[in-house]
């Protein structure tokens, strides 16, 4: 009896205090399991839709004479696969980020040839399956017409999530390209508008002109992302008149109020073995754990190494956590390279350090 009521005490505790941890680590589970549930309900329900006479054998559709029904597609499928593997990408990097650009490209480009045919055979009476009439719209009916603005808009999306990873210059690229893709659209939209104005009065609906191809868009937003890839690279401006790296000004050392001053990068590029107070390594995204101990109420020196190839890091240090107020801050620069920080003087305490590219880099300074 004694041995059965440990059990039920011991049961009991389990659900009074549970283990949070082993719960929180059940939750991707429990949301596979649910979504799991969720499709093989949809399954159900479209096998029990619609008209139950149909048997095992698939119908095929047959659009009313007049109408031009689009084929059947394998493109927001495939598109479906490459946006989850770009956003898979943005987490695990490397190969998968790129077959997820891939993939996406490969697919927008299909959907695009798959609209164009499919207005091309809407638009050659000689190619159309249906009579020639399904030139002509029914009445009241407004068919628009193929457009590139989705393309155009998916493709500086697509910059645009390529900045959360390689930093703010490609950010902003998107972010222009992804204002030039929908002004363009709403533009579109505005003369489409227009057009179904003039048909209410003339009772002639004009049809959409068959578009060409954007190549002074895409010139422009390959000069946009050219020169964001240049500037995140940190080719422009020249390393000597933001870095520090040049050489110092005739008489003398450069003066540490222009290399120490708080919230400026002073820094200098030097090889990995320079002698510092500190050193601090940042490699696969991270900060390599070490003591990175600093002495107070004076000036000090870090030595950071950023061995993460292509991927701009920096040192931020901060007061009361990793969301606290700016003391200092660092020169943003990309690996595999590093650089010497010269920190203004810091009073007796614990700091955090971040990176400001990847505010999940993290880190403890200890001033004593």
């Amino acid at each position: 009896m004694d041995q059965i009521w440990t059990n039920i005490l011991v049961f009991i505790g389990q659900l009074v205090s549970p283990d949070w941890g082993s719960l929180v680590a059940l939750v991707p589970l429990l949301l596979v399991l649910l979504v799991g549930l969720y499709l093989v309900w949809t399954v159900v329900r479209f096998m029990h839709a619609g008209p139950t006479r149909r048997g095992k054998r698939r119908l095929e559709p047959r659009p009313p004479a007049g109408v031009h029904a689009a084929e059947r597609s394998w493109a927001p499928v495939l598109a479906a696969i490459g946006c989850f593997l770009l956003l898979a990408g943005l987490v695990f990097r490397g190969w998968v980020l790129l077959l997820g650009v891939a993939v996406l490209a490969f697919t927008l480009l299909y959907w695009l040839r798959e609209g164009m045919r499919d207005y091309d055979h809407a638009e050659h009476p000689s190619t159309a399956l249906a009579a020639p009439e399904a030139r002509t719209p029914p009445p009241g009916i407004h068919i628009p017409g193929p457009s590139f603005r989705p393309v155009l808009a998916s493709l500086a999306m697509a910059v645009l999530l390529a900045g959360l990873v390689f930093g703010a210059w490609v950010v902003a690229a998107g972010v222009l390209m992804l204002a030039i893709a929908l002004l363009q659209w709403l533009a579109d939209a505005r003369r489409e508008y227009r057009g179904v104005v003039v048909a209410d009065v003339t009772g002639h609906l004009p049809e959409d002109p068959r578009p060409g191809y954007p190549r002074g868009t895409l010139a422009v937003f390959a000069i946009l992302f050219t020169g964001a890839i240049v500037l995140q690279a940190g080719l422009l401006p020249p390393k000597s008149a933001v870095g520090g790296s040049g050489p110092a000004p005739s008489g003398g050392a450069a003066s540490p109020a222009a290399s120490g001053a708080a919230g400026s990068p002073g820094a200098s590029s030097q090889p990995s073995a320079v002698a510092a107070d500190v050193t601090v390594v940042a490699e696969n995204v991270a900060f390599v754990a070490g003591d990175h101990v600093a002495p107070a109420d004076k000036a000090f020196t870090i030595n950071f190494e950023n061995k993460d190839a292509g991927i701009p890091h920096n040192i931020s240090i901060r007061d009361g956590g990793a969301t606290g107020p700016v003391l200092w801050k660092g020169e943003i620069f990309p690996g595999v390279a590093s650089r010497v920080y010269e920190v203004t003087p810091l009073k007796a305490g614990t700091y955090t350090f971040i990176c400001d590219v990847h505010p999940t880099m993290t880190g403890t300074l200890v001033v004593k």
